[in-house]
């Protein structure tokens, strides 16, 4: 029989007071580095920064048309058929039927060349990201990114301690000219289907020349691919992986924008020799995704319900952005010139008049529609004032409304500018 517990063990004691650390604590180096300025309660509201209401940020999807009727009644069958062994500890590569899914995908519809043992499920593209550079490159090497790019592709590799050497943009995607005296790169970062911010689709003749610099130089190449199921405008073209002949990309999309991002679902597809130290660095971090929602995207993806959702949205996507850019010539033509890309969910709206850029920015932020400055997103880069918005996530009503609100605030505050240059 076991001992009763002592009397002390079962009083509660008054609540006990420590000192708080005095002085600042100590930040590692690596932390300070990363460039993201938010604090406290502003991690809150995400990635994107977007709270609230129609804000008209970049990079987010309409979740509501998420069909999670489907997903529900798919998660049900799973679960009732294998049991308790979705709860358990699983594969550090990933569910095997997701994996088989993902490969049939890609090689379908984005030519893809790759089989299941080469792909590796991973918690978003961040995670795919921070995995690849710890896997090819050591502390101090070098890494090309585009210049403006995805916020956190800079935050990752940062965290990863690499150097970062930003490359521009020009109308064909990432610039690969290299000045002699300049260290070559260990691995390159583009978004070959849907350049974010500025929205370009990498032309043909550069993929081929990124390949051939890569394999010339013994670098690899980390393909997001971005967006690349919505493109609106020419014909699809091929991922890089597909035309890579030497093991040169590693390829990595997720679910995030076609589906919604809160699944934190995304794969890795990696040249043969990469994928056991990815796994390893994976297993090191956090084992493995959640086996219930794996399980549950495998058969969402072969039960054909994720080609027709990609269809569906492509169709939603296609009509917003259509008349977001309508509604803003209309309503902002005399403030912006818009930049429309082939592909994505944001769009780039170039300023007319350069020093008006300070009073939109306050303005912005003012009213709740908040979209993100242009340079926010560059490194090295000088580019004309501009902002960049997104149109997915809200209806044809809503961003209507929106863009009357900043329209009508833009003018108000001229209006007031004009008045009080009158009464000097």
């Amino acid at each position: 029989m076991a001992n009763l517990l002592p009397e002390t063990f079962l009083t509660a004691d008054q609540p006990k007071t420590y000192q708080s650390i005095q002085g600042s604590a100590r930040i590692s180096d690596r932390a300070r580095a990363i460039p993201d300025r938010r604090v406290g309660n502003q991690f809150d509201l995400g990635a994107t920064g977007a709270g609230p209401g129609v804000s008209l940020v970049a990079s987010i999807p309409a979740v509501d048309e998420f069909p999670i009727t489907v997903w529900e009644r798919l998660r049900t069958q799973v679960l009732a058929k294998k049991g308790v062994n979705l709860l358990r500890y699983s594969s550090n590569r990933g569910d095997a039927d997701l994996r088989k899914a993902i490969a049939a995908y890609l090689c379908d519809f984005r030519a893809a060349r790759c089989h299941p043992d080469q792909i590796v499920i991973v918690a978003g593209m961040q995670q795919a990201m921070l995995l690849s550079a710890m896997t090819v490159l050591n502390p101090g090497e070098v890494a090309w990114i585009e210049d403006p790019c995805y916020q956190q592709a800079r935050r990752v590799l940062t965290l990863a301690g690499v150097k970062i050497a930003p490359k521009p943009i020009d109308n064909e995607g990432i610039v690969i000219a290299r000045s002699p005296k300049e260290p070559t790169p260990r691995i390159i970062y583009v978004t070959p289907s849907h350049q974010f911010p500025l929205g370009v689709t990498m032309s043909f003749q550069r993929r081929t020349a990124v390949l051939d610099f890569a394999r010339a130089h013994n670098a690899f190449i980390f393909e997001d691919d971005y967006d690349a199921e919505f493109r609106f405008t020419g014909p699809p073209l091929p991922s890089l992986q597909g035309i890579d002949n030497s093991g040169r990309v590693i390829y990595a999309g997720t679910v995030s924008k076609i589906l919604c991002p809160a699944l934190r679902l995304g794969y890795v597809v990696a040249p043969e020799p990469l994928v056991d130290s990815l796994v390893k660095i994976r297993s090191a971090m956090d084992q493995h995704s959640s086996p219930i929602d794996q399980a549950t995207l495998a058969r969402f993806i072969t039960e054909g319900f994720f080609l027709s959702h990609i269809k569906r949205m492509r169709k939603i996507y296609a009509d917003r952005r259509d008349f977001f850019i309508k509604q803003f010539n209309d309503l902002l033509g005399d403030r912006f010139t818009l930049q429309v890309p082939e592909a994505g969910l944001n769009i780039v709206a170039w300023l007319k008049r350069e020093e008006d850029f300070e009073m939109i920015k306050r303005i912005t932020s003012d009213i709740g529609v908040r979209p993100s400055a242009l340079s926010f997103f560059c490194i090295q880069a000088k580019l004309k004032p501009a902002f960049v918005f997104g149109f997915a996530a809200w209806t044809p009503t809503q961003i209507r409304e929106s863009l009357i609100k900043l329209a009508s605030a833009l003018s108000s505050r001229g209006k007031d500018l004009n008045h009080g240059r009158q009464s000097r």
